[in-house]
């Protein structure tokens, strides 16, 4: 009873080829993570020194707030947060709910006026509610109030005119008994964490991840031949033997497998047609395998041999039928590790078709070390 055979795109994967192919495949890996790595620096450099958006120069002021006794509820006001100290701060009479006496972006404008900073000319007050931020870390009577703005001076002008707008908001709001400025820090540049170590550990990982799952992707899409075993099953064609390239010495295990595998299948034939998977256009590659085999083997083919003649592959030629019948036989070449699978396949087909027989595979280009490791020699 015939094998059943296995095309190459549903095959069972040999884990052990598999797993030496990818090995060889491996110095891949941390290239690709050591290249993540210069790519996420080289980003993160360009974006947060090369072009990154002007540093502004920071200061925090704390501001202590006491609330007023609400005598409907019988305890202090305490629903003001952040939120609210935000609104009241960026926001104008017109845009409030409630509206005030008081207002403290027209009192920030008034103080920064008085210090030399006019509206329109030197400052706006977009620029203003762009670089305050009112903050209640905790306790609500605790305000931290931060400003930051591009230009040195004018952020520590706007810091002293939003305290002294805030605390007169205390003496003008029924809601509190004072506001009362309890410090400013220095106005400095604002200090960034510098993340490059993160950056780059990260692209790292990325880089080692995507050239994992390329190589697994790439491997599992494979449709290439690498040891004998796994062409037999796929094809259910014996395997006659593997070819070292052109200049790299034939081990005498493989030759002598080699030499007794031709004379044992091909006792019957008187000649035979080999054609090579690899050709596109001429025989170049059939003709380059048939001299191997020749200087394999010894002084041409020895006696008793059936003839090995070099032909292209019968889509490139309108008398391959012709060729064909005057010859007992075909044998299909495959290199090994070219992707070929597809057009073996459609090969045997073609030939199978023609009514020609196909003999058997040799494998041309093969990786010795490979199969060293694969058969344990």
């Amino acid at each position: 009873m015939a094998t059943k055979r296995e095309s190459y795109d549903n095959e069972i994967l040999n884990l052990r080829a598999f797993y030496l192919v990818l090995l060889k495949k491996i110095w891949i890996i941390p290239v690709a993570a050591v290249i993540g790595a210069i790519v996420a620096g080289i980003i993160y450099f360009l974006a947060n020194v090369v072009y990154a958006p002007a540093r502004n120069y920071v200061t925090e002021s704390t501001l202590y707030i006491t609330f007023a006794y609400d005598e409907n509820k019988g305890t202090e006001v305490d629903f003001y947060n952040a939120y609210t100290w935000n609104l009241l701060v960026k926001a104008e009479d017109q845009n409030l709910v409630e509206k005030t006496d008081y207002n403290i972006l027209d009192g920030i404008m008034e103080k920064l006026d008085e210090a030399g900073y006019h509206e329109g000319s030197d400052v706006t007050r977009e620029e203003v509610i762009a670089s305050v931020n009112a903050d209640i870390p905790s306790d609500v009577r605790v305000m931290i109030f931060t400003v930051s703005n591009p230009k040195r001076e004018l952020s520590g002008a706007i810091a002293d005119a939003a305290n002294a707008a805030l605390v007169e908001y205390g003496k003008n709001n029924e809601a509190f008994t004072q506001i009362k400025l309890l410090g400013r820090t220095d106005t400095k540049m604002e200090l960034i964490p510098d993340k490059m170590a993160v950056a780059v550990i990260f692209g790292a990982v990325l880089g080692f991840v995507f050239a994992i799952l390329v190589l697994l992707f790439s491997k599992a899409m494979d449709d290439a031949v690498y040891v004998p075993e796994d062409v037999e099953r796929r094809y259910n064609l014996p395997v006659l033997g593997v070819l070292t390239s052109d200049g790299v010495e034939e081990p005498s295990f493989f030759r002598n497998e080699l030499l007794f595998m031709f004379r044992e299948k091909l006792k019957n034939e008187k000649s035979v047609a080999l054609i090579s998977a690899d050709d596109r256009k001429g025989s170049e590659k059939a003709e380059e395998t048939v001299s191997r085999l020749k200087s394999v083997i010894g002084n041409g083919i020895p006696e008793g041999m059936a003839e090995v003649v070099p032909m292209t592959l019968p889509g490139n030629s309108n008398d391959s039928a012709a060729k064909l019948s005057s010859v007992d036989g075909a044998v299909i070449a495959v290199s090994m590790g070219t992707h070929n699978g597809a057009m073996t396949e459609h090969l045997i087909s073609l030939l199978r078709k023609l009514g020609c027989n196909v003999c058997g595979i040799v494998i041309t280009d093969a990786d010795i070390k490979l199969l060293n490791r694969y058969l344990g020699l």
